[in-house]
């Protein structure tokens, strides 16, 4: 009988041992439950900052270059392809797009008034956009800029409504547009302004 009475009290012991090491295991399952649950949480949130960051980053990004027109490394690009489409060094001119009353013009200088060649070079080149530009061909100012340029979509489907002069200079040329048309003086406007905030500087 006692025997019995001590294997039943064993039992009871075994049992007591056994739900505290399973009370314990569920313990440790609900730690490492919410553990994990905190990580994704955590990880989520994370991730929408640096989304977010990513995002307001780009957004400042954008704002800078449209606060900045031209930046040193494009300028120097475009006077790269300036020197291919025009024929001459980008360095050794000077650029002046000006608007006028009745349309706008085109200034390009040799900087050394003895620097024949590139004066030559200027002239050529003058000519050569005088006839583009006649027959409402804008490629080389699209090629220099890497985009299309404002106004000459009016300007080319106007084409015959604009006047075309050569002025030479000691050092260069001048190209004057001019037009009766106050819509296409505008537009013209436009095609100039453009081109003298791009030249900036140069």
């Amino acid at each position: 009988m006692k025997h019995h009475v001590t294997l039943r009290m064993n039992n009871n012991s075994l049992l007591l041992v056994l739900r505290s090491i399973i009370m314990k295991g569920l313990f440790k399952l609900r730690v490492i439950v919410i553990l994990y649950f905190t990580f994704i949480l955590l990880q989520s949130a994370t991730t929408n900052l640096i989304d977010t960051y990513s995002e307001e980053s780009s957004l400042d990004s954008l704002q800078n270059s449209l606060s900045q027109p031209m930046n040193s490394h494009n300028m120097t690009q475009m006077m790269q392809r300036g020197n291919l489409a025009m024929g001459f060094d980008q360095s050794k001119i000077a650029h002046e797009f000006s608007t006028t009353k009745d349309g706008g013009q085109i200034k390009i200088t040799a900087l050394d008034e003895k620097d024949n060649n590139t004066i030559n070079q200027i002239k050529s080149h003058t000519r050569e956009i005088k006839n583009d530009f006649i027959e409402g061909n804008f490629t080389k100012p699209f090629y220099i800029h890497a985009q299309s340029v404002p106004g000459t979509d009016a300007m080319t489907q106007n084409k015959d409504q604009i006047q075309y002069k050569i002025q030479d200079l000691k050092n260069g040329s001048i190209l004057l547009l001019l037009t009766n048309n106050s819509n296409l003086s505008s537009s013209i406007h436009q095609f100039m302004t453009y081109q003298s905030t791009e030249h900036k500087g140069h």
